[in-house]
C-alpha cells in the first residue's frame, strides 16, 4: 500500500486540480511490482509509479477511490496482504471505456478494429458526441480501447452503483451496434468496482508493443499492421494526464448522451431482472459446468487466480439458473477444499458481483484464466460444448 504524503512532484496546472479532488485514489498493477496489485497511489504519482516498475504489463483502475480506499485496505487482507478485492464502497471514473476484445489471430484484430470503428462511429453519430470527448487505443496485442470522457453525460457524482451503470451504457451501445457475437466483442468483465486497464505506453509483455494512442484519422485509415508497427514503440498523448487517466480536452454535455446515462441509472437502481429467460438448474452440478468449469471445480487453485477462477463459476453457475444462495454454499464448499483458501467475505463479494450486473456475463472458450483449465483449448472442435454454441463452425 503506497502512501501519497513523501513526494510533492512539480504539478502542472491542471494536476494541481487532480490533487483537490476528493476521488483521486486508483489501485495500480505491473509485472514488476511487489504482488502485482494493491499499491494505491494518487493518479498524480501514477506516472512515477510506471518509472519505478518499468513499463512492462502496467495497469489502473478504471475506478477512482476516495481515502475510504485506505480504511478498507487497513482492515482487508489476503494471505497476509492489504487487499482492494471486493471493495464496495463509491467510486468514480473520468471516463467509460469500452474494451475491444479478440481472438489473438490477424482476422481477429482486424474484427476488433472493425468494432472499434463502429462504437466510435456510433457515439459520434447517435449520442453526437465530438471528437474532442472520444479516445482511442490500440491495446497492444489483440484489441482497442474506446474511452468516452464522462461529462459528455453531465456531472456524474461517485456513487456505489457505478460500475453498474457504466455495465448498462455499455450494453446499450452494443445492442444498438446490432453486431453478433463473432471474432470480436465488448469485454463486459470489465464491469466490477477494482477492475483494471491497461495503462498508456504500458507494454504488453507477450506482444512486445505498446498501448498506444490513435487520432481518429489513423483508426479509421489504418490497417492493423500499420497499427502495429505504431505500437512498436512508446507514443506521446498529450490529449491526456497521468499516463492516460484524466482528459485533458475541454467537453461539453449534450442532451443525447445525458438520456442515454440516466436510461441505464433507473435500470441499475431498479435492480432491472436478467432480459433473458434462465433454465431450470440441473440437479447434477456438472451438467451445468463445461470441461473447464468443471476442473476449476475440482483443482486445487493458487493464490493469484483464485478471485479470477471464483467469479467465472459463479457466472457459469448463474447462467444455468442457480439462484444467489446456491450459487454461493457450492462455491463455499468449494473453497473450503483449497490449500489456500480464500477468506468468505471476499468469497460472497465475488458471488454478489455475478449477480449485480444486469445479465450475467458469459466468460468465453477464448477467456485466458478458461483456457488455463480446458483440456481442449488447442482442439476447441473436440469440445461438446463450444460445437454446441458454434454449430457454423462444427459444420466446417
Amino acid at each position: 500500500m503506497e502512501s501519497d504524503s513523501t513526494l510533492q512532484p512539480p504539478f502542472t496546472s491542471a494536476s494541481r486540480l487532480v490533487t483537490k479532488r476528493r476521488y483521486r485514489f486508483v489501485d495500480c498493477a505491473a509485472a514488476a511490482a511487489p504482488g502485482f496489485r494493491n499499491h494505491i497511489y494518487p493518479v498524480e504519482r501514477v506516472e512515477e509509479f510506471v518509472a519505478r516498475f518499468g513499463p512492462d504489463d502496467c495497469f489502473a483502475t478504471i475506478f477512482f477511490f476516495s481515502e475510504e480506499v485506505f480504511l478498507y485496505l487497513a482492515e482487508h487482507r489476503v494471505n497476509g496482504r492489504p487487499s482492494i478485492a471486493g471493495f464496495d464502497g463509491r467510486i468514480w471514473a473520468p471516463f467509460l471505456p469500452f474494451d475491444i476484445d479478440a481472438e489473438p489471430t490477424a482476422a481477429g484484430l482486424l474484427a476488433a478494429l472493425a468494432l472499434a470503428r463502429q462504437t466510435y462511429a456510433f457515439l459520434q453519430q447517435r449520442w453526437h458526441v465530438p471528437d474532442s470527448a472520444i479516445y482511442a487505443y490500440f491495446s497492444g496485442h489483440k484489441g482497442f480501447h474506446i474511452l468516452l470522457d464522462t461529462r459528455i453525460f453531465g456531472r456524474v457524482a461517485p456513487a456505489t452503483d457505478l460500475h453498474r451503470i457504466f455495465s448498462l451504457l455499455r450494453l446499450q451501445v452494443w445492442r444498438s451496434l446490432g453486431v453478433s457475437e463473432g471474432l470480436a466483442r465488448f469485454d463486459q468483465a470489465i464491469g466490477d468496482k477494482v477492475r483494471l486497464l491497461r495503462l498508456t505506453n504500458s507494454r504488453h509483455r507477450q506482444s512486445g508493443l505498446y498501448k498506444i494512442p490513435l487520432s481518429a484519422q489513423e483508426l479509421f485509415s489504418f490497417s492493423p499492421d500499420e497499427i502495429r508497427a505504431l505500437a512498436r514503440s512508446p507514443r506521446p498523448d498529450p490529449r491526456t494526464l497521468c499516463q492516460g487517466l484524466l482528459p485533458l480536452e475541454h467537453v461539453e454535455a449534450n442532451d443525447t448522451a445525458r438520456a442515454a446515462f440516466s436510461r441505464a441509472r433507473r435500470a441499475a437502481r431498479r435492480g432491472r431482472p436478467h432480459p433473458y429467460r434462465l433454465p431450470q438448474p440441473p440437479q447434477d452440478l456438472t451438467a451445468a459446468l463445461c470441461a473447464a468449469r468443471q476442473h476449476m471445480l475440482e483443482s486445487d487453485i493458487p493464490p493469484g487466480i483464485r478471485n479470477n477462477v471464483a467469479i467465472r463459476l459463479a457466472s457459469a453457475l448463474r447462467r444455468a439458473g442457480y439462484p444467489q444462495a446456491q450459487t454461493n454454499d457450492i462455491l463455499v464448499a468449494w473453497n473450503r477444499k483449497l490449500t489456500a483458501p480464500l477468506p468468505e467475505r471476499e468469497l460472497r463479494s465475488v458471488v454478489r458481483s455475478a449477480y449485480a450486473r444486469a445479465f450475467p456475463y458469459g466468460y468465453g472458450c477464448h477467456d485466458e484464466v478458461i483456457r488455463l483449465f480446458c483440456p481442449f483449448r488447442d482442439r476447441l472442435l473436440d469440445c461438446p460444448v463450444y460445437r454446441q454454441q458454434h454449430p457454423e463452425r462444427a459444420a466446417d
